[in-house]
C-alpha cells in the first residue's frame, strides 16, 4: 500500500494488459473497484481524475451519482475538456437507479444496471462506471448489498469493465467492509490502491460434502428430466410430421429466417410445385403469392414472433399453371425443446368450390328477394294506376270543377310510380362500388317507400322515429338499401299475424357513428340459435338459406359498422346496426 496522486493510479488501471500499479504490483485490463471515502472533496476529486482518464482514453463513462454531485464534477471537468469530449460522460441519478417499492433487491438493480451498461456498449466504444451507493439502513439491507456486489463483480468480468463502487466509509461496519473485499478485485481509499486479499472469485469458492451431494442428487434428477423431455419432444416431432405429411391441406413449413424447409404432397398437388423448387425461397418470395398480397407476410411473421397464432383467413394464391385460388390461410409458431420458436407452420385450405358455391347462392337468394318484392311492388303501384283510373274516368265524363286539382293528384301519384320503379332498377342493375357521403334517414325513407306495400299486405306496420340532426355517412348507397331490404323482410315475415315494425335512427349514444335499429313484434330467436345467426346455410326460415343476413353483415362490416342482434322468445327481435360517421372510417390494412 502507498499513497499516490490521483491521475497515477488512474493511469495505472486504463484497459491495457498488466498494466503496472506500482513497483509491488499491476492489474489486468479491467478491474472492480471498491472505494471506501472518508473526505467528500477528495471523492470529487478522485471522481474527476476517473473520468479525465477515461475521456484521454477515448472512453465514455457513466456516472451513478447524485444530480447535486454530478453537476460538481462536470463543472471542474469542463475547465479542462471541450464539448465533444464531455458528450463521452453520461449520468444516472442514483435514487432513480437504486430506489424501489417494497425495499431494496438486489436482482432488480442489477437488471437495471445490465440494461443501462447494454445501452451505452452499442457506441461501439470501450465504457467504465462510477458508482456512488446510497446508505439508508445498512444493516436491513446488507444481505441485498452483498448479493448485488456479487453480480456486478460477473458483470464488471463478462463485459470487460472498469467499475468503482464508492461507499461511506462513516456509515457502514468494519465486519461489512469485510464482506465487500470478497466481491471487489481492488480496494481503494482517498489516498491509496490495493488488491483485495480477501477477493474470491466464484470459481475459487467450494461447496461443502452435503452440499455437494445435494448438487449431485439434483444433477441425476435433471437428466432424467432431460431424458423423459427428450422422449416427449421426440413423441412430439414424430406427430407433427404425420400431421403434415397426412393433412389433406397443403402444408408449408418455414424456418426462424423465414426460409422454406418443407412441403407436403398436399400441397404439391395443389400448387404444382415440388417440395426441392421451393425450399430455400423466403416466405415473401413464394411463387403462389400474388403480389398484392405481400402484405400478408409482413403481418403474419409479426403474429408468430410475437407467440401468437393465425386462425385463418380468406385470402387468394396462384398454381403453377397460373390458376387463381381462394383459400383459407392458418399458421402457429414451432418451438425447440427450450420453448423458443425455430420456425412456423403454415396451412393453406383451397375454398374455391365452396366460395364458388356461396356466390351461386348469393345470387340465388338476390334472385327469391327479387321475386318476393314483387307481390308487394305490384300492390303499391296498383294503388296510384287504380286512382289514376279513376280520374281519368271523371274527366272523361265532363267534370270540370276539380280539374287541376285531379290534375295535381294524378301528377302526384305518376311520381309515385316512378320513385317506386327507380329504387327497383337501382337495386337490379350492377353497378361499381362506389362510396359517397349520404344521410341514413332519407336512405331509409326509400327503403321503407319500397317496402311499405308488402307491409301492409302482412297486416304490418312499418313506424319511423329519425333524429333531426343530420346523419352523413360514407357508403354505397345500393349496398346499404340492400342491407335495410334484407333486415325489414325478415322483421315482417317475423310476424306472420301481422304487428309494428319500429325503425329507430340516431346518433349513438357513445358519440361516434349513427344506430339504426330494427324493432319487430315477432316470435323471437331461442337464445342457443342466436350465436349461429349469420353462418352460411344456417337459418330460422323454413326456406331460407342463411345466406340473406349474412351478406347484409358483411355488407356492413364492410363499411367499418357492425351488427347486433338481440331478442326474446314470444316477445320479439331488436337488430341493431352501427356505421361510422363520414370521416370517422379508417383505411384497410392493405
Amino acid at each position: 500500500m502507498r499513497p499516490f496522486a490521483n491521475e497515477e493510479w488512474f493511469s495505472a488501471i486504463l484497459p491495457n494488459s498488466n498494466v503496472p500499479l506500482s513497483g509491488m504490483m499491476s492489474i489486468s485490463g479491467h478491474g472492480h473497484i471498491l472505494y471506501i471515502y472518508e473526505n467528500l472533496d477528495r471523492y470529487i476529486q478522485n471522481a474527476v481524475a476517473f473520468v479525465r482518464m477515461g475521456i484521454q482514453q477515448g472512453h465514455q463513462t457513466l456516472i451513478i451519482e447524485s444530480v447535486t454531485r454530478y453537476q460538481t464534477i462536470r463543472k471542474l471537468l469542463s475547465r479542462q475538456m471541450d464539448e465533444s469530449q464531455l458528450a463521452l460522460v453520461h449520468h444516472i441519478d442514483r435514487e432513480e437507479l437504486y430506489r424501489m417499492d417494497g425495499g431494496f433487491r438486489s436482482g432488480i438493480f442489477m437488471e437495471r444496471f445490465s440494461r443501462a451498461v447494454e445501452a451505452y456498449q452499442k457506441h461501439g466504444l470501450l465504457l467504465r462506471t462510477w458508482g456512488n451507493i446510497p446508505l439508508k439502513d445498512v444493516q436491513e439491507i446488507s444481505c441485498e448489498l452483498d448479493a448485488m456486489e456479487h453480480l456486478a463483480d460477473e458483470c464488471v468480468d463478462g463485459n470487460g469493465l472498469i467499475s468503482v463502487c464508492a461507499y461511506d466509509g462513516r456509515q457502514i461496519s468494519a465486519a461489512f467492509q469485510l464482506a465487500l473485499l470478497r466481491s471487489h478485485e481492488y480496494h481503494m481509499t482517498d489516498e491509496e490502491f490495493v488488491a483485495s486479499s480477501l477477493y474470491l472469485r466464484r470459481s475459487d469458492i467450494y461447496p461443502s460434502l452435503a452440499v455437494q451431494n445435494e448438487h449431485q442428487l439434483d444433477m441425476d434428477r435433471s437428466k432424467q428430466e432431460a431424458s423423459l423431455m427428450r422422449s416427449q419432444l421426440l413423441a412430439t416431432k414424430h406427430q407433427l410430421e404425420s400431421f403434415i405429411t397426412r393433412n389433406l391441406d397443403p402444408v408449408l413449413i418455414l424456418d426462424d429466417h423465414d426460409l422454406a424447409v418443407s412441403v407436403n404432397q398436399a400441397f404439391e398437388t395443389t400448387f404444382g410445385w415440388t417440395k426441392d423448387e421451393l425450399v430455400g425461397i423466403p416466405s415473401h418470395a413464394m411463387p403462389l403469392l400474388p403480389d398484392e398480397r405481400t402484405f400478408e407476410v409482413r403481418r403474419n411473421k409479426s403474429i408468430i414472433a410475437a407467440g401468437g397464432s393465425i386462425e385463418g383467413y380468406e385470402s387468394e394464391r396462384v398454381t403453377k399453371a397460373g390458376v387463381r385460388l381462394h383459400v383459407m390461410v392458418s399458421s402457429f409458431p414451432l418451438h425447440d425443446s427450450e420453448d423458443r420458436i425455430r420456425g412456423r407452420a403454415v396451412i393453406i385450405r383451397d375454398i374455391t368450390e365452396r366460395m364458388q358455391a356461396q356466390e351461386l347462392l348469393i345470387r340465388s337468394e338476390k334472385l327469391s328477394i327479387a321475386g318476393e318484392l314483387a307481390a308487394g311492388i305490384a300492390h303499391e303501384i296498383r294503388n296510384p294506376v287504380t286512382a289514376l283510373k279513376g280520374f281519368l274516368q271523371l274527366l272523361q265524363s265532363g267534370s270540370t270543377e276539380k280539374r287541376d286539382y285531379f290534375y295535381e293528384i294524378m301528377a302526384s301519384e305518376i311520381r309515385r310510380i316512378e320513385q317506386i320503379l327507380s329504387e327497383l332498377l337501382m337495386l337490379a342493375k350492377p353497378q361499381a362500388v362506389h362510396f359517397e357521403a349520404k344521410d341514413i334517414r332519407l336512405l331509409l325513407e326509400d327503403v321503407v317507400t319500397l317496402l311499405n306495400g308488402q307491409a301492409i299486405l302482412n297486416d304490418v306496420q312499418i313506424v319511423t322515429s329519425f333524429s333531426d340532426e343530420e346523419m352523413m355517412i360514407m357508403c354505397e348507397e345500393n349496398q346499404l338499401k340492400q342491407v335495410c331490404i334484407n333486415m325489414i323482410k325478415n322483421a315482417i315475415e317475423a310476424m306472420p299475424r301481422g304487428g309494428s315494425l319500429i325503425i329507430d335512427a340516431r346518433m349513438n349514444p357513445s358519440g361516434r357513428g349513427v344506430m339504426v335499429s330494427f324493432i319487430d313484434e315477432g316470435c323471437g330467436i331461442p337464445a342457443h340459435l342466436l350465436e349461429r345467426l349469420g353462418q352460411p346455410f344456417y337459418t330460422t326460415k323454413e326456406k331460407g338459406t342463411g345466406l340473406g343476413f349474412m351478406v347484409s353483415k358483411k355488407i356492413v362490416e364492410n363499411h367499418g359498422g357492425t351488427v347486433a342482434v338481440h331478442s326474446e322468445e314470444n316477445k320479439g327481435t331488436t337488430i341493431v346496426v352501427r356505421l361510422p360517421l363520414d370521416g370517422e372510417r379508417t383505411g384497410n390494412d392493405e
